[in-house]
């Protein structure tokens, strides 16, 4: 009986979106079984979940998770005076539609492909990312992998390939393999390059079989020449090419074999790239669906169906493993469609969870099955956005503006390379003098907003602005009361600067 139960549950979260004007109620409807299946689990665990998120927190989680920034203050001030019942999913309807969308999925996945050690980094990342920012608002996730995959050419004429050529290390081989098996496949096909995997079934032949597929565009002698002459299929080229420039670590000689075992078979004229791609993107594939369902609930939820988010194997079981059956039967049936993935996502109960709650064991419990919410920090991208939100452009500081640009240094400064946890608080001292004292963000569009000696009415009202923007919500009594004292002898520009270093501020809850 549990058996038939659970067939029937993945059967119709695998019905197809057939018709495109029916997508919002497929993203209702599969957000209506996923929080079934989130509620079961909670159930049988014998715990209550928390409640829903107020439109306050609602709305600022779902810009950071969508857009990567805090909401702009009059949309935060529409939003919370809107009654009517469906105003958050036409939010994440107008957010997904805008271009702001595909301009942080940009970034996020730029981050992702592009090696930190690559030449000329931020301007060749903003060219990938303008490329990668087209792709995410306009077609699917197995078009975009195999363009990456496939690509030719110079990095000027066609970005795509800046995957193929900075996302990796002079030896091209291991790097686009293992960077391929994690952040396509969902698995850690690395471990196995110089010796079986010590844990799971993957066999140093299975990781070698996979890197054969890149070696047509291999660079052995030169492995510069590829910024010259661009990405180039040579059928000539093998895996014994990459003796030439050395032998990498635990190197075997094979030919193309697709992990699992199958042996490539290539279609007359096929490049083995586009062989790869082609299995890798098939709707059958075991993985591909599963590994992007998997990172996209992680990013919008802290942690993974799966954890870690790029190590998904039988001796990794998920937490929800029906659950995700499902989602990667239903994201494949939709033919890849990240979009609908997403709203669906967001549409749930357990996304719009309040994370406020209980501490210790049961609130780590809580979080663990998505009965609440997990805090997030501020990626650095999301918090440079976020700060240029609100206080306006940054001004130029001597010693920290570099010929990079103000974003790039700023990231640089703040970021982690790599999949750093979501819910991880590892910014120090030195992270937060700069935020204080560079001057970067020194909110010039209130300095001429000097409230002392004005109305309590009137400080009332800058009062409720200054949290709206900064915090977007309505301030407490409590907060109220001090901020309107506080006001009778300083600035609103102090008191919004006090906003902006709070922790409230530097996370996503």
């Amino acid at each position: 009986m549990r058996r038939l139960l659970r067939s029937l549950i993945v059967l119709v979260l695998a019905v197809a979106v057939d018709n495109p004007s029916h997508a919002a109620d497929a993203a209702a409807e599969l957000a209506a079984l996923i929080d079934q299946q989130i509620d079961t689990q909670l159930s049988k665990e014998k715990i209550q979940p928390a409640a829903l998120a107020d439109d306050a927190e609602f709305i600022r989680r779902v810009y950071l998770d969508l857009h990567g920034t805090v909401p702009p203050v009059e949309q935060t001030r529409r939003f919370l005076a809107d009654a009517t019942a469906d105003k958050r999913a036409r939010l994440v309807d107008a957010l997904l539609a805008d271009e702001s969308y595909g301009r942080y999925m940009a970034d996020i996945w730029q981050a992702y492909l592009m090696s930190p050690l690559a030449d000329e980094m931020s301007k060749r990342s903003d060219l990938f990312r303008s490329w990668l920012a087209v792709q995410f608002n306009t077609r699917r996730w197995d078009q975009i992998v195999t363009d990456l995959l496939t690509a030719t050419g110079k990095m000027e004429d066609n970005p795509a390939v800046t995957y193929l050529i900075e996302a990796r290390l002079p030896r091209a081989v291991p790097d686009l393999t293992d960077l391929t098996s994690r952040y396509f496949l969902g698995v850690r096909l690395n471990c196995a390059q110089c010796h079986d995997h010590p844990v799971v079934k993957w066999k140093q032949e299975e990781f070698w079989g996979m890197a054969a597929f890149f070696t047509q565009i291999q660079t052995p002698k030169r492995a510069k020449q590829v910024y010259e002459k661009g990405v180039v299929d040579d059928p000539s080229l093998t895996l014994a090419s990459l003796t030439q420039a050395g032998k990498p670590d635990g190197y075997m000689p094979l030919t193309p074999t697709f992990p699992g075992g199958k042996a490539l078979d290539a279609a007359a004229g096929q490049t083995h790239r586009a062989a790869l791609a082609a299995w890798m993107t098939a709707p059958e594939n075991p993985f591909f669906a599963r590994a992007m369902v998997n990172r996209t609930w992680w990013r919008l939820f802290g942690r993974g169906l799966v954890q870690p988010v790029d190590d998904m194997h039988e001796g990794n079981p998920p937490s929800h493993s029906v659950l995700l059956d499902g989602l990667s039967r239903r994201f494949a049936a939709s033919g890849f469609d990240l979009k609908f993935l997403t709203r669906a996502i967001v549409l749930t109960r357990a996304y719009q969870r309040t994370s406020q709650g209980p501490a210790g064991d049961v609130a780590s419990k809580l979080t663990s099955l998505f009965g609440r919410m997990a805090v997030k920090v501020l990626s650095a991208g999301q918090l440079y956005d976020s700060l240029e939100t609100v206080c306006g452009s940054p001004g130029k500081v001597s010693g920290i503006d570099t010929k990079q640009g103000a974003r790039w240094e700023f990231v640089q400064f703040f970021g982690e390379s790599g999949d750093p946890d979501p819910t991880a608080y590892r910014r120090g001292i030195p992270h937060l003098l700069r935020q204080m004292n560079s001057g970067q963000f020194s909110l010039s569009a209130l300095q001429t907003s000097q409230s002392a000696g004005g109305s309590v009415s009137v400080q009332d009202s800058l009062v409720s602005d200054v949290f709206l923007t900064f915090l977007s919500r309505q301030p407490s009594a409590d907060e109220r009361r001090q901020a309107v004292a506080f006001l009778s002898k300083g600035s609103l520009r102090e008191l919004a600067w006090v906003l902006m270093m709070t922790s409230e501020f530097s996370l996503n809850h």
